[in-house]
Parts: C-alpha cells; sequence; structure tokens
C-alpha cells in the first residue's frame, strides 16, 4: 500500500542515523527491477521478477540467443526467487569484527592451499570440479578429495561482515542468489558451481549490485 508524503516524513523522523543510510544507498545503487528491506537486524535485497538456474556449456553463449537460453532454462530448471540477505549488527568494538575477518582469511587461504596441493587446476585443467569428480581414475579422485576437503574447511566459516554502513557492519548470509564465482564463500547450495542464472539481465543486475557494495567493503 503506497505511503502518502506525510506518512513518509514522519517514518523518516523514526529512523535511525544508520538505517537512513543504508536507506540512502540502496535506494540510489539498486538497479531497476529490485527492491529492498532494511532495519537494524536485517537487510534484503530481492529482484521482482524471478530467475532459474541451468549448467550451459560456453560454446551455446556464441550460437544461441538470450531468448532462446531463457527457453532452455525455464523448461529444464525451476522458478527461483531471487534475493542477496544480509545479517545486520551493530558493533562499537572493531576488534570483534577483525577476528572474523581473520578467521575467513585463514578459511580461504586454506582452501586455496589444498587446490595448489592436490593440482586441481592442472588435472582438471577447464572442467568444472563435479564434472571432473565423475571423471575415472586419478582426475575424479582429485577433484573429489579436494571438494570433500573444502567442505569441510568452508564449515568452518562463519558469516563474516564485509560490508559496513556507520556503525552497522552487513554479513551477507550462505546460500544467496549469486553464482560460485560472486559468492562470498565457497560452497553455494542455491546455484551450484557449473550453473548460470538467467535471464541474463539478472546475471548483469548482480554484478552491479555487488560492484556497487565494494564502496561499502572492508579491507581483508
Amino acid at each position: 500500500m503506497p505511503v502518502s508524503a506525510v506518512g513518509e516524513r514522519y517514518r523518516q523522523r523514526l529512523l535511525s542515523a544508520n538505517q537512513k543510510s543504508i536507506e540512502a544507498f540502496f535506494t540510489r545503487q539498486l538497479p531497476p527491477g529490485w527492491a529492498f528491506t532494511a532495519n537494524e537486524k536485517i537487510l534484503v535485497l530481492r529482484r521482482k521478477a524471478p530467475v532459474y538456474a541451468l549448467a550451459v556449456a560456453k560454446e551455446d553463449y556464441l550460437t544461441q540467443s538470450k531468448s532462446v537460453l531463457l527457453a532452455r532454462a525455464k523448461k529444464d530448471s525451476k522458478r527461483r526467487d531471487c534475493q542477496i540477505s544480509f545479517r545486520v549488527e551493530r558493533h562499537d568494538d572493531p576488534a570483534i569484527v577483525r577476528q572474523k575477518l581473520r578467521l575467513y582469511q585463514n578459511v580461504q587461504q586454506a582452501i586455496a592451499e589444498a587446490r595448489r596441493r592436490l593440482r586441481v587446476d592442472q588435472k582438471c585443467f577447464k572442467l568444472a570440479l563435479e564434472e571432473c569428480a565423475r571423471l575415472p581414475g586419478e582426475q575424479g579422485e582429485t577433484a573429489s578429495e579436494y571438494i570433500r576437503t573444502r567442505q569441510i574447511l568452508a564449515q568452518k566459516s562463519e558469516a563474516t561482515p564485509f560490508y559496513r554502513v556507520g556503525t552497522l557492519y552487513l554479513y551477507p548470509l550462505k546460500n544467496q542468489c549469486v553464482t560460485r564465482e560472486l559468492d562470498w564463500y565457497f560452497v553455494n547450495a542455491e546455484f551450484p558451481e557449473g550453473a548460470e542464472i538467467f535471464p541474463i539481465e539478472a546475471r548483469e543486475e548482480l554484478q552491479i549490485i555487488l560492484r556497487n557494495l565494494g564502496q561499502l567493503r572492508l579491507p581483508l
């Protein structure tokens, strides 16, 4: 239900400075077709139209139109709501935030080291991990071991405050509407590795959102 101009002015007077900053930022930075809800506990960015997730071969982008790819995605995958949620916390002590960021960095480094140690990139070359894990012999065994190791390490990674508005820290939750290469974490059950989000415009919108969020990003 639309809010009157008088009602909106009254609502704004009740907001804290932090809430006003969050609203001002996301009102300005979200692409068309997206909405948000925010308070000092939760922030949710939501695409008004649904999306679809489908694994598509790279060469298909060269030979098939956007409409054909979208029709395939609608036919072969489920309609999904697309939203990115953040837990919002206030911290006056930056030491707490630094500790969480250090834990995240340690887990990230351990996963990268496991990938180097197992020589995943050399053995699987350009194959997606899940595809490589299905191969017989050393390739499949290597990919499977790395996936298991990454899963164990990723479970140690807590939600991390990557962004800050005023004294509010934004913790992106896990399993969000982002593909693996854009994710903050390592395993995304909602959009697994190899899957792409359709329509293609939705992926472009997500890239814009995450690029704009970079303005709020804490240094790692």
